[in-house]
Formats: C-alpha cells, sequence, structure tokens
C-alpha cells in the first residue's frame, strides 16, 4: 500500500524485532497470557455474587430497575474510586447484622454518605444502627471474602482469597484450610504461603479437639509467631443451622507477632461460616465416588504429590492432551504453587506447555498405549519456557490404571540437589564424612569414605577405634592419642597416617567430639581426606626447592669468584698513574638488578712502543665469561708487547679465538698512544668508535672503521686509524652497556654522552656514568666499562 503524501514514514524494525521468538517461548507466552486472562474471569466471577446482593439493596431500597442500580453502582465507583466489588461489599454489608456485636470498616467520604441514604430510604425494614467507619470497612470486607469463598471452585482459592485480605488485621503469611477425613484426623486441603505449616497443624489440631478458636500471640516458634485457629463447623444444606460436627479447620499464621482487636478477631473467626457452607455444598455424588473409589483411596494415602490424568483424544483418536482427573492433597498444593489456583481443572499442556508438549505427553501416551510404566529421572521445568510461577527438578514415574495413568512425582528440593552436590564435592576432593555414636557404638560413614578405605556398604561402617586393621603399625599410636584427647578431654583432632595394605597413600582425619547437655563427649563426627597427591606435590615441591637453593648457592659462589676475577683483571691505581703524557681513569660497573657478572673488562698498561688502552666485552656472563675476559686481557697484553699496533693485533686475536675458543665471541676497541708525537691510533672490533671531547667540552666521534667482533669470522683484517691529539684533549672508550637501554633508543645515548661535558668533569668516571643514568630515566640492562684518557703533556 502507498503511502499518502506527507505521511510520516514509519520507522524500520530494529534487528531484534526482525528476529521471531523460538516456538517454546511464543507458547509460553500465549499461555502465560491465557491464564492471566482466566484468572481474572474468574476473580470476576468470585466478585460477581456480591454485586448482585448490592444490586438487590439498591432495587428494594430506592425502587430501580437491577441495570439502573448496577450503572448507580458503576458511577458511584468510579467517583470515589474503589473497586466495584468494594462498593457492592460495603453497600451490602451496611445492611447485614455483624457477627454478634458490630464491626465495620473504613470508606471514603461520599460512599458513607451514599450508604446513609440508602439507609434511611429503607421501606420495609428498620435501619441498622448507624457504625463507626473502621467497622464499616471490617463488615465490607466479610461480605466480599464471604461472597468469594462461597463462589471458590477449590480450597487453594480459599486460602488465596483469605491471604490477600489484610484491612483490620496484619496480612497473614500462611494460610491452611484442613478437612476432617474418613479416619477422623485433619487432612489440609488448599493452603498459602511457603512456610513451614508445622504451627498451624498444631494449632488446627487443638482447636479440632476442643472444639473452639484457638489463639496463640506469640508460639515460639521461628516460622509462624503468631497462630489463630477457627473450628469449620458442618452445614447439611444451603438454609441449614450449623451442626455440634465439626467439618474442619481454619488456621491463618503471621511471622510477626501479631496483634488483632476484638473485632478483628471477631470477623476472623466469623469467616469459618461461609467456608463450611461451601464444603457442606459437596455433592453427596462427589464424596460417595472418593470414598468408594480404590485409587482415589491410594492416591490419598501417598504422601508425593500423585495425580490421575485422563487422555484427550482428537477426531481421530489420537491422544492430544490429558486432563487432570484426580489429585490427592499434595499434588493439588504442588500444582497451584507452581501453576495458579486453578492448575488442577487444566490439563497438562496448559500447565506445562514446553515440558508435557516436548516430553511427558509422548512418555504417558507410551504408558497408556502399551501399558509400560516409565521412570524420568530429573525431568527440569524452566519457568522461562512453561511460563510458570518457578522452576524445579522432579522425578517422575507413570503407569497404567484402567483407560488413565497414574502420574507419582517427587520435586528435588534444595536439600536433595545439595546433597548430590556434596557427594560429587566429596568424590572430586577425595573426602568422606563419618559419625561416630559413643554410647551405641553406632557408626555412620559416606558413601567417599568407604571408597577411600575399600570397604562395601554391605561390609557397614567402622568405629575410630576399631580402625588399627587400617593404620600403619608406626602411626597407630599417633592415631590413638588423638581419639583420646577427643574423647578425654573433649579436644578437635588432625592426625595423618598411612594405610597399612598401601603405604605409599595417606590419610588426613580430622575430628570433633559431640557433647551433649552434661557437657560430657557422646559422639564425634568428622571428615577424612586421601592427601596422598598433596604429599607427593609438596615432596616434589620440597626437592625443587631444595635443588633450587643449591643452584643459587653455586651461581652465588660463581658470581662471587667472577666478580674476584674481574677486579683481578682490572688495572690498579698504580698502573694508571704510570701512564706517561696521559692521565687515564677507568670504571667497569655490574648492574644491580641482574646480581650477575658479565664479561665486561678494560685493560690500561705502557710498553716500548705507549700506552694501550683497551675496553672489551665476552658474550655470556658469570665465571666462564670472566675467564674468557681473562684469557683475551693476557693475549692483548703479550701481543702489545710485541710491538703490534692496534689492528694487527685484533687480527692475531681473532685468530687466536678462532682456533682455541671456537664459538667464542668478543668486542674490543684497542688505542696506542705514542707520547712522542702525541699520536692515538685506534682500532675496534665490534664496539663503537670512541669519543673525543676538546678542552672547551666540543665533543667529536672518531671517524674510521669498525670490523666484526673477534671470532666471529675468520681471516679478518683489522685497520687502525690515526688521530693526533692536542693539550687537554680527552677520549672515551666504552662498551655499549653505557648507553644502551631496552626503553629507549641509541641515538638517545649518544647524544648525551656527546653533550655530558656541559655538566659534569670528565675526568670523573662514576660522575659521568651517573649523568648518562639519570638523563636516560633507567639503570643499565648491562655491565659497562669505560676508560677516559686526557693528554697532559
Amino acid at each position: 500500500m502507498k503511502k499518502q503524501a506527507g505521511q510520516a514514514a514509519e520507522p524500520a524494525p530494529s534487528p531484534d524485532e526482525q528476529v521471531p521468538a523460538e516456538p517454546t517461548e511464543a507458547l509460553a507466552s500465549v499461555v502465560a497470557r491465557l491464564r492471566d486472562e482466566l484468572s481474572g474471569m474468574r476473580r470476576a466471577m468470585r466478585n460477581r455474587a456480591v454485586i448482585e446482593q448490592a444490586k438487590g439493596v439498591l432495587v428494594e431500597r430506592l425502587g430501580v430497575t437491577p441495570d439502573d442500580a448496577f450503572d448507580q453502582l458503576v458511577r458511584l465507583s468510579q467517583r470515589t474510586n474503589i473497586k466495584l466489588a468494594e462498593v457492592a461489599a460495603a453497600l451490602v454489608g451496611a445492611t447485614a447484622p455483624a457477627p454478634d456485636p458490630e464491626h465495620g470498616a473504613f470508606l471514603d467520604d461520599e460512599l458513607g454518605q451514599y450508604l446513609a441514604r440508602a439507609r434511611s430510604g429503607a421501606r420495609r425494614h428498620p435501619a441498622p444502627p448507624a457504625r463507626e467507619p473502621a467497622a464499616e470497612a471490617l463488615q465490607a470486607q466479610h461480605q466480599l471474602l464471604a461472597a468469594r469463598i462461597t463462589t471458590a471452585r477449590e480450597y487453594p482459592q480459599i486460602a488465596e482469597t483469605i491471604a490477600e485480605a489484610s484491612t483490620g488485621w496484619p496480612h497473614p503469611d500462611a494460610v491452611l484450610v484442613l478437612l476432617r477425613d474418613p479416619a477422623d484426623a485433619l487432612s489440609p486441603v488448599g493452603g498459602y504461603g511457603t512456610v513451614d505449616a508445622a504451627p498451624l497443624a498444631r494449632a488446627a489440631g487443638d482447636a479440632f479437639a476442643r472444639h473452639d478458636t484457638v489463639w496463640l500471640a506469640d508460639t515460639g516458634d521461628t516460622a509462624l509467631r503468631s497462630v489463630l485457629a477457627v473450628p469449620l463447623p458442618a452445614y447439611r444444606g444451603p438454609e441449614s443451622r450449623p451442626e455440634a460436627e465439626q467439618v474442619g479447620v481454619l488456621a491463618i499464621g503471621w511471622a510477626k507477632p501479631a496483634t488483632l482487636t476484638d473485632d478483628a478477631h471477631r470477623y476472623l473467626v466469623a469467616l469459618a461460616e461461609p467456608i463450611g457452607r461451601r464444603v457442606g455444598r459437596l455433592s453427596a455424588a462427589d464424596l460417595a465416588g472418593a470414598a468408594d473409589d480404590p485409587v482415589r483411596t491410594v492416591l490419598d494415602s501417598v504422601p508425593d504429590p500423585a495425580a490421575l490424568l485422563t487422555a484427550v483424544r482428537d477426531d481421530e483418536g489420537r491422544v492430544v492432551d490429558f486432563r487432570y482427573e484426580y489429585t490427592n492433597t499434595a499434588a493439588a498444593g504442588e500444582l497451584t504453587g507452581l501453576a495458579g489456583p486453578d492448575a488442577t481443572e487444566r490439563t497438562l499442556l496448559a500447565v506445562l506447555p514446553d515440558t508435557g508438549s516436548r516430553l511427558l505427553l509422548g512418555e504417558f501416551a507410551k504408558v497408556l498405549a502399551d501399558g509400560t510404566p516409565c521412570h524420568l529421572g530429573d525431568v527440569t521445568v524452566d519457568a522461562a519456557a512453561d511460563g510458570t510461577e518457578h522452576s524445579l527438578v522432579a522425578q517422575v514415574n507413570a503407569a497404567r490404571v484402567g483407560e488413565s495413568v497414574l502420574v507419582v512425582w517427587r520435586t528435588r528440593t534444595d536439600a536433595d540437589l545439595l546433597y548430590d552436590q556434596l557427594l560429587q564435592a566429596e568424590r572430586i576432593g577425595r573426602i568422606g564424612s563419618f559419625w561416630w555414636n559413643l554410647r551405641t557404638g553406632e557408626a555412620r560413614w559416606s558413601p567417599e569414605l568407604y571408597r577411600l578405605f575399600g570397604r562395601t556398604e554391605a561390609e557397614g561402617a567402622l568405629p575410630l577405634s576399631d580402625g588399627e586393621a587400617y593404620v600403619h603399625d608406626d602411626d597407630w599410636y599417633a592415631v590413638q592419642e588423638a581419639i583420646r584427647g577427643a574423647l578425654l578431654a573433649g579436644r578437635a583432632f588432625t592426625v595423618e597416617h598411612r594405610l597399612a595394605d598401601a603405604p605409599g597413600r595417606r590419610l588426613r582425619v580430622s575430628g570433633e567430639p559431640e557433647f551433649d547437655a552434661d557437657g560430657a563427649v557422646w559422639a564425634i563426627r568428622g571428615t577424612v581426606q586421601d592427601v596422598t597427591s598433596e604429599r607427593a606435590v609438596e615432596s616434589q615441591l620440597r626437592r625443587a626447592q631444595e635443588a633450587l637453593a643449591a643452584q643459587r648457592q653455586r651461581l652465588a659462589a660463581e658470581s662471587r669468584a667472577a666478580e674476584t676475577m674481574r677486579d683481578a683483571l682490572l688495572p690498579t691505581d698504580p698502573e694508571l698513574t704510570t701512564t706517561p703524557g696521559v692521565a687515564v681513569a677507568g670504571l667497569c660497573r655490574s648492574p644491580e638488578s641482574t646480581g650477575r657478572v658479565a664479561g665486561d673488562w678494560y685493560d690500561v698498561f705502557a710498553t716500548g712502543t705507549g700506552t694501550y688502552l683497551v675496553v672489551g666485552d665476552v658474550t655470556g656472563s658469570g665465571l666462564a665469561a670472566t675467564v674468557a675476559a681473562a684469557r683475551l686481557r693476557n693475549a692483548v697484553r703479550a701481543y702489545a708487547v710485541l710491538g703490534m699496533a692496534p689492528g694487527e693485533l685484533l687480527t692475531a686475536l681473532n685468530r687466536m679465538v678462532g682456533e682455541l675458543a671456537g664459538g667464542q665471541l668478543a668486542t674490543l676497541v684497542v688505542a696506542r698512544y705514542s707520547p712522542d708525537g702525541h699520536v692515538l691510533q685506534w682500532a675496534a672490533a665490534g664496539q663503537a668508535a670512541p669519543v673525543r671531547y676538546a678542552p672547551d667540552g666540543r665533543p667529536a666521534v672518531l671517524t674510521g672503521p669498525l670490523g666484526l667482533p673477534v671470532g666471529a669470522a675468520p681471516d679478518i683484517a683489522y685497520e687502525e686509524t690515526t688521530v693526533d691529539l692536542g693539550a687537554g684533549d680527552r677520549v672515551l672508550l666504552y662498551t655499549d652497556g653505557l648507553v644502551v637501554r631496552r626503553d629507549r633508543t641509541l641515538a638517545s645515548g649518544l647524544d648525551v654522552l656527546l653533550h655530558a661535558a656541559e655538566h659534569i668533569d670528565l675526568a670523573d668516571p662514576t660522575a659521568l656514568v651517573d649523568h648518562v643514568t639519570d638523563s636516560l630515566g633507567s639503570a643499565p640492562d648491562d655491565d659497562l666499562c669505560v676508560i677516559v684518557a686526557t693528554r697532559t703533556v
């Protein structure tokens, strides 16, 4: 269809709106909506009786037609903003006598005036005496409750109706309707609330035995603190008088201590009449059917929920659903809590649309077809999919009885689920539990404890005192002492022992005593855990720690030896001060973070051909690197004594490393200063070129070839470069540890080094290293060596 001009375009549906719902979700939504509609219609039907009574009052008092009377009730409800049923109940209550002395309730001003006019307009009967507003509210609520009780189709509806009323008394937390059974005992037929109903049952039994109302303002029970129990009189017909016989008891409970006024107490007791009449209206046929049907008799004696289902068939005879033909008291309460008070009047698919269509319908149809019982374990009812009040897990059993299907189920409570969870936890943790009664000698073991000791449940559990056969001989005394301390001193204990037939296995036993009222120990409970794996891991960890400690000691010893050897390699102060024509200062430092000594070294010595300045770095660290540095240092001195120039010396050193220490790499810078001509010759093998600083601090990196590290390749010829040094010139030789950082570029380090003369005295190597470290913002990652040589003459 085309949109007309100027018509706003409809917004495109969102992606979520375009995705259709899952079939089960859609079905559950429809069922939930239909349930709400059905509940609303039934509530309206329960309220219809009181509305019809109010119409009759207006017809009689005002002389109007029934339709006009209803219109007046609607208009009054709209003006006073009070529900129509409550307006009708107030009107009927205003003309009805109170149960015993007068009672009443709170009303809107306009409604109160209207009721006053209704009373004054009475033509056939004198108006009842005026009541207080609170009494009017109680009377109106009583009329509304009585009408709903009269039209209730199930006893749970009666309990729910009373639980929803709270005008004049605190809101009840639990309501229970009990009827007398053929054995002259009370059986619950309808209830409201999820609290423990034991206090209600006890009070109901007292009221039934005494033929009188029981009011307990404070029961002392933690579940329900206040309880009211009212006997239900028996009525044989709609207009009959109450008989001395009791048909049952109405019990109401409050979780907190409740206070009831005399009026509230009287109106609550008065609810016994409409409930008794409702019970009396059960047909003789229904009563006879219930008494004569053996299946129903059996179901009523079953403590678990049980229901008799009849098949619903289509025109072709196929089973399309099951109808609840009969439910015992437990089943009625379970279904009411699951799907509302009208659940037992519905079908299987109406109560459980997802679980029923997906699983139960097919299984029950098979049972009905071939008569083979079915046992379904852990059937999950999902509240979201089935539209129920809550989710649950149940074990379901079904069998054919005649042309019906008998279904018995047991809901898995939190205690059941937690017990299964506990058993799994014991299995996973390899831990079992025990309990030992000292007075009877009885002992109880959990299933996992039988597995730990290799016993079967048929063999039975053993008390702690009889466990000697399972305990290693060397550990039995410690186990006895632990048990003795628990028995005599009441102390908790933990003791480990090996198994007698499997010494490699270890068990940890923890226990604590239980005391009676006199303080005497009468039982011991505790746990037993298999700690074999734990102790094995601890043993492996201990051995690893011992090996690690030994390795640390060895590395520390090597580090001390390496540091001592390196210090021995470095030139002494006298050697530094005997260099003619040049003042030399040097420094070698290892980073504190690594705790190891690398292969960095330097040397300064004088020969007949000049003063040699050497810095080097051997790959690796520790004692091995220091020993390799010592070999290089000694070789450099030997070649220098032979008068070799720096380039020739590195060439010979490379050949030596390649032939005698294959795979070893080292970087060096070798310089020789001749005081006669103030000439500096230098050559580099894998190290950075030296830096020269003029007397005014201007820096310059010396230019020249930079060869490969010695040992990198055979037959390498290194070339030296010659530079003239002026008076006051300084030359810096260094290893890469001075300027290289993991988080900074090499250019950053060189830039700091070149401008160092602007900030410090270059004659102090320590100040130079500290300045570079502070400027780069991090400590060196490797060992470093520096030599600063200054021409003096």
